[in-house]
């Protein structure tokens, strides 16, 4: 195309991985030469998108690019909306994750967001083949083309030198102390592995507590800005991530880019992203035992840590690099601008 696509990404924050990754897409997008223009809107106007609804769009916008729980608020005439999923918070396996609240506004309001923005889309993305089969499953949408979410491989790199010590064997866990994300698990699972044994752990976005520790566990709190997070990723020997439900998370993609591999869980989308005994180690979802058991095998042979982080660096490289997602997306506008 002659002169450069205007993409307007409008986002409400939600206090979750979601924003970091909007924000990142953004720049990525003028990276390859697109103009990006971002959004920020209130946590608030999430219970009521449509008022953002006669908002107009900015001068020159050829494409507009939003999530599903409000993207059918920014809907405007003649103008190709792309609808993205991240986590489909209407499928049953998210239910005892949730307090009552949260239930009544999902499956009242959110479920009719969702609908409306699917329905108002001229395409439909979501992170992962499980979100993608979430969604077929929950509403029906059976068009939904996947594009992963993605980590910028140049920034979240290993050191050029490893200088860890060989003790403790560190572990780290990046996230919100949530139930689904699994921080209930953290502390049984530091008190099985005892002595030689650390885990790091941030409180996320939202900030939170996972109630008594151990000596094992120490908050490093909440990281802000991608150097914090690299020097995190880098200081540990591998990553924790007992998550029960993801869409596609952004920490394990930001660890295996430094060269970690990842222990997690193997449920939802989690078998997308780590190849097991390849890149990392995927357990029974819930299962103490077993993730005690995978930082025990990995801290008794630096070989194969080694390994697997190697192949880790390689799969996000390969697979999950600015360069290997965003193009997706802009082939993806090219298309819908050539159909119009």
């Amino acid at each position: 195309m002659g002169q450069k696509i205007k993409v307007w990404l409008p986002a409400i924050r939600g206090g979750s991985g979601v924003d970091i990754h909007t924000g990142r897409l953004a720049q990525a997008l003028e990276r390859y030469g697109l103009v990006a223009e971002l959004s920020w809107f209130s946590t608030y106007f999430q219970f009521a998108p449509s008022l953002l609804s006669k908002l107009a769009a900015p001068p020159g916008v050829d494409i507009i690019h939003a999530l599903s729980w409000y993207g059918y608020a920014f809907k405007r005439k003649e103008l190709p909306l792309v609808v993205s999923e991240q986590l489909d918070v209407l499928d049953p396996i998210y239910r005892p994750y949730k307090n009552t609240a949260q239930a009544v506004f999902h499956h009242t309001f959110v479920r009719r967001f969702m609908k409306q923005s699917f329905a108002a889309a001229s395409a439909v993305t979501a992170v992962s083949q499980a979100t993608a089969s979430s969604l077929k499953k929950t509403l029906q949408l059976d068009l939904a083309q996947v594009i992963s979410n993605f980590v910028d491989t140049d920034i979240f790199r290993p050191h050029d030198v490893q200088t860890r010590p060989a003790k403790p064997f560190r572990l780290l866990y990046v996230g919100n102390l949530t139930k689904r994300k699994g921080a209930d698990l953290l502390a049984p699972t530091m008190r099985m592995l005892g002595d030689g044994f650390e885990l790091r752990f941030t409180t996320g976005l939202r900030d939170g507590s996972v109630g008594a520790i151990p000596a094992n566990m120490i908050s490093i709190g909440k990281l802000t800005g991608d150097p914090a997070l690299v020097d995190a990723y880098r200081s540990c020997d591998a990553l924790l991530f007992p998550s029960r439900l993801e869409g596609l998370p952004i920490a394990p993609l930001e660890a295996m880019a430094c060269g970690k591999p990842i222990i997690a869980a193997r449920v939802s989308s989690l078998p997308e992203v780590v190849e097991d005994g390849v890149s990392g180690i995927l357990c029974n979802p819930n299962n103490v035992g077993q993730f005690a058991a995978a930082c025990q095998h990995l801290a008794a042979s630096p070989a194969t840590l080694q390994q697997m982080g190697a192949a880790a660096r390689h799969r996000a490289e390969t697979f999950f690099s600015v360069s290997a997602i965003v193009p997706q997306y802009i082939r993806l506008y090219e298309n819908l601008l050539d159909g119009r």
